[in-house]
């Protein structure tokens, strides 16, 4: 396996067992390409969602190497840049196997960029399939006894990018006239924004504990904040939560996982940003299991709301874990593509 960025990368590594592989994707100059495909020697190129190298295809064509792309997503903007790139990307395209796509209409915009019809299919992401078996009971006894949630209601902000990191700290603060023990769990994207983060609470003179310390045991959890600051626990700790929002969704991000509630029967309130997740979305809305909001002082109101109707929420909880479920086959069929894909031997 590799990954294109360092955050990934040790995110892999930290899954996976330790007789698999990970290291990073070969920078895209034939030198580095060449190193990384002599080393690995591959049967079959599996490439997942987006990321289209025109040098690493070009060498795959080359060595007659199949490839295969698998939750494949093309946005918009991308066919746009792809259409206008054609002599670059076009051969790309036309050297998958099959393109499994995410959604109806990344389906319709490969067909558009000159993929053959035959040749491109609408399997949906495995990425979801695997949400379910992930959410295991025992773990939000684990997070509830680490973290003294209590009895009172849960914020969780999850994956907040830019100005989001600060928005929902000022909508806990107008909630906390509503509900005082009200605890609140915020999980930047990017750890960077930790630092912005506590400074804002020390001037608002909100104490706040990192979950590092927590974990640790320096500390226990007593303040009314807690920041997230590091990553690979926002998904488990999406099960103590009671108002979820999740972000890339204020900011014209595209949005993140908005399906990881779900897999622990938890509502989602997400914003109108919804690009990278709008096949998600319909989803989520059509069984009734999220709630859009059109800025921070929209989620405040609902969330008001909502604070009054804790197990009314719960409700629409159910809902999502239905719309996740869904999702389930999409595991299976992407096997038989791959074993299809592979070379036959002689």
């Amino acid at each position: 396996m590799t990954a294109g960025t360092p955050q990934g990368l040790k995110f892999a590594r930290a899954q996976l067992p330790p007789e698999i592989p990970v290291f990073p994707f070969p920078l895209d100059f034939s030198r580095c390409i060449s190193r990384a495909i002599n080393t690995v020697q591959p049967d079959l190129f599996i490439n997942f969602e987006t990321e289209f190298w025109p040098n690493f295809f070009r060498e795959l064509n080359r060595r007659n190497i199949p490839a295969l792309l698998l939750n494949g997503r093309i946005s918009r903007s991308s066919e746009r840049f792809y259409r206008l790139s054609s002599p670059l990307f076009r051969p790309v395209f036309e050297r998958f196997t099959y393109m499994a796509m995410h959604s109806r209409e990344d389906t319709e915009r490969a067909v558009r960029l000159g993929v053959m019809p035959r040749k491109v299919l609408t399997l949906g992401s495995s990425k979801y399939e695997g949400l379910t078996r992930k959410a295991r009971p025992e773990r939000t006894d684990y997070w509830k006894k680490l973290l003294s949630t209590g009895n009172g209601p849960v914020l969780i902000g999850g994956s907040l990018r830019g100005s989001e990191s600060i928005e929902l700290l000022r909508v806990f603060q107008r909630l906390r006239h509503f509900s005082t023990d009200l605890l609140a769990i915020l999980a930047p994207r990017h750890m960077e924004n930790i630092p912005k983060m506590s400074e804002w609470l020390e001037k608002e003179n909100i104490a706040y504990d990192l979950l590092t310390q927590i974990e640790s045991g320096a500390r226990a959890r007593i303040a009314p904040v807690v920041l997230v600051d590091r990553i690979g626990a926002l998904f488990e700790i999406y099960s103590v939560g009671d108002l979820i929002f999740c972000g890339g969704t204020f900011e014209p991000v595209g949005g993140h996982n908005i399906l990881e509630p779900a897999a622990w029967s938890k509502a989602v309130f997400y914003g109108p940003h919804l690009k990278k997740v709008l096949h998600e979305h319909r989803i989520l809305r059509d069984f009734g299991g999220s709630f859009l909001v059109l800025d921070p002082g929209d989620l405040f109101s609902q969330w008001k709301k909502w604070l009054g109707d804790i197990d009314g929420l719960k409700k629409n909880g159910e809902a999502a874990n239905k719309a996740l479920n869904s999702f389930k086959g999409v595991i299976g069929r992407q096997v038989e593509l791959i074993l299809e894909s592979l070379p036959k031997e002689n």
